[in-house]
């Protein structure tokens, strides 16, 4: 044995391993002398701690006692997912200090059974120093010891190869220009995709980002799907794919009733607005929309009347007038979950909540927050929340477990009860309406939806009170002795009822007094009497509310003072004389928007 190039061996792999003299002989059970006496050629190892030292080193005993000029000490077949040792395979190839093979599974005799890029990674030693280097798959390796082939590992992060594409037709694009480009930018994330990356024109299947890296834990490869999300780690020193079986939105907003955001399905787009960093306010949504301008009334007393969308399709306007296109799905067959279900994971990736219908307790709408078990579950925030957060402020709640969950592993955010029925994307960002053309839909809105013909047993606009007034006027329907559940369900409707209208005229009175710094003379002064027509409907509605608040349970009126009796048919005749003063001033705003908006 050639004592001296043993300890260079010694010295090379211990200095590989980042470990000082003082530090491999405490790990190795021996004195700092001895460590000395061997890498400088005075004496060998004993046997006794060369089991302890190779496993120190990471290497064989006989990679200590029999050093080759070219020793292979680790080697990977990987396809960024799975990782197969070939370490003794490469080793037993090597001839006359060099390594030469075609990078296919018959040569390795190995396979992995995926479309991903197969790459073979290298960590080699000459004597010169330690060196890194790989080849994909059906590539020729050349490893020899009279070219400088190798790289060293010197840098925190080095980046050696990147491909873009799958094992299908078009194989595998250089993706390196891009990554270089990109790493310009200093991005903390890395969004795969073909628009991001050189997709083969010819390739129609999922196609994949395989990179190549050094840092000081050695040579890795990471491969990311298509649509998923490579990240960096805090220093910038490695790349890990993103766990996307789960993703949270951090921050979005309570959805609470009172809050001067009743009607639930502007509450819930205001809420992912604001999430997205989009200004709009509560008032905005419903304005831009013509949501403010809604009432809506069901012969069966229903409690979905309040629904904002239940006759009319506010969307369009709303989408337009904030610059995007929305993507809506209406009651899905069950097949076709599966890619709605893709849809929404893909949104929350990419930051975008979902807005939908019927998530926990009722058919209300509420927010989309996050995903777990690939989609399976979803995180969310409904009107119905509070009801749960004030029963786990018990500590012997129902259910300590979800607490828990909620409060330290899903970001305040609940899991939904029921698979949604309306669901409403965010799609792609597009011009939006000048602030003319919005208010000018937004009038034009207030018009239709108050001429809307009845659809699916519900009256809109001036049908909607129409059939209100008379609902009210039916006494055998409140008679709370004869049929005491129906006639308190009609009158919890009821209450509902006035809680919204009082919501939307109030908020129809913001948006339009703020728009009315777009008109000039006469128009602007029309506008700003429509304002003022909304702020009397939802001043008396709010006063009248305020006045008489019906129990859903006992059937008696409230107030402030506290029980004052029954419902009774008077208090019937005063709502309704109410609703007749506010058509009246319904009425008079859509003459007046005509008037704005002829010429």
């Amino acid at each position: 044995m050639d004592n001296k190039k043993i300890g260079q061996r010694i010295t090379l792999l211990r200095k590989e391993k980042g470990l000082t003299g003082e530090r491999l002989a405490e790990l190795v059970g021996v004195s700092a002398q001895a460590v000395s006496k061997w890498e400088n050629g005075r004496n060998l190892p004993e046997t006794a701690v060369l089991p302890a030292l190779a496993r120190t080193l990471a290497c064989t005993i006989d990679t200590i006692l029999i050093p080759k000029e070219l020793v292979i000490h680790e080697a990977y077949y990987s396809d960024g997912v799975e990782s197969i040792d070939v370490t003794y395979t490469l080793s037993t190839l090597v001839r006359d200090n060099r390594l030469q093979l075609c990078v296919n599974p018959i040569t390795l005799g190995i396979t992995l059974a995926s479309d991903r890029l197969k790459i073979l990674t290298l960590k080699y030693s000459t004597p010169t120093g330690i060196f890194f280097t790989h080849a994909v798959q059906d590539e020729f390796l050349d490893v020899d010891i009279s070219r400088a082939d190798g790289l060293a590992n010197n840098q925190p992060f080095t980046l050696i190869g990147a491909y873009y594409g799958n094992g299908h037709e078009g194989g595998w694009n250089d993706a390196m220009g891009k990554m270089k480009h990109y790493e310009y930018f200093k991005w903390d994330k890395i969004h795969v995709n073909h628009e991001t990356f050189p997709s083969n024109p010819a390739s129609d299947e999922i196609e994949y980002l395989t990179l190549v890296y050094l840092n000081k834990d050695g040579i890795h490869v990471v491969s990311c799907a298509e649509n998923d999300i490579l990240y960096y780690n805090h220093d910038r020193t490695a790349l890990y794919l993103q766990d996307n079986t789960k993703r949270i939105l951090p921050g979005i907003r309570m959805l609470e009733w009172g809050k001067g955001r009743e009607c639930c399905w502007a509450a819930a787009i205001h809420a992912a607005l604001e999430y997205m960093g989009e200004n709009y306010s509560y008032a905005e949504v419903m304005g831009l929309s013509g949501a403010c301008y809604a009432v809506c009334f069901a012969d069966v007393w229903d409690w979905s009347c309040t629904d904002a969308l239940v006759t009319y399709d506010f969307n369009g306007n709303l989408f337009h007038a904030i610059g995007y296109h929305a993507h809506s799905a209406d009651r899905l067959e069950k097949g076709e979950r599966r890619a709605k279900r893709s849809a929404i994971v893909r949104d929350i990736q990419e930051g975008k909540p979902v807005i939908a219908i019927n998530l926990r307790v009722a058919p209300e709408w509420g927010v989309i927050c996050g995903y777990l078990d690939n989609g399976k579950k979803f995180l969310t925030r409904t009107f119905f929340d509070a009801e749960v957060f004030e029963e786990w402020k018990n500590e012997d709640c129902a259910h300590p477990d979800h607490r828990k969950l909620c409060y330290e592993e899903w970001g305040g955010y609940i899991i939904n009860d029921f698979w949604p029925f309306l669901i409403l994307h965010f799609g792609e960002k597009c011009e939006k309406a000048a602030p003319t053309e919005a208010l000018r839909t937004s009038l034009e809105t207030m018009i239709d939806y108050y001429n809307f013909a009845p659809t699916r047993g519900y009256h809109s606009g001036r049908d909607a009170y129409t059939a209100w007034i008379t609902a009210l006027e039916r006494d055998m329907d409140f008679a709370v002795q004869t049929d005491r559940a129906s006639a308190l369900r009609r009158l919890g409707v009821n209450e509902s009822m006035l809680f919204h209208l009082v919501d939307a005229r109030r908020a129809a009175e913001a948006y339009l007094r703020a728009s009315a710094v777009l008109l000039e003379g006469e128009k602007r002064e029309k506008l700003i009497q429509i304002a003022e027509h909304y702020q009397n409907i939802h001043t008396m509605a709010e006063a009248f509310r305020k006045r008489v608040s019906f129990c859903c349970d006992t059937g008696k009126v409230f107030n402030e003072a506290g029980v004052t009796g029954v419902v009774t048919k008077e208090l019937r005749q005063e709502q309704i004389a109410l609703l007749r003063d506010v058509m009246e001033l319904e009425e008079e705003n859509i003459h007046l928007a005509k008037e704005i908006l002829e010429n």
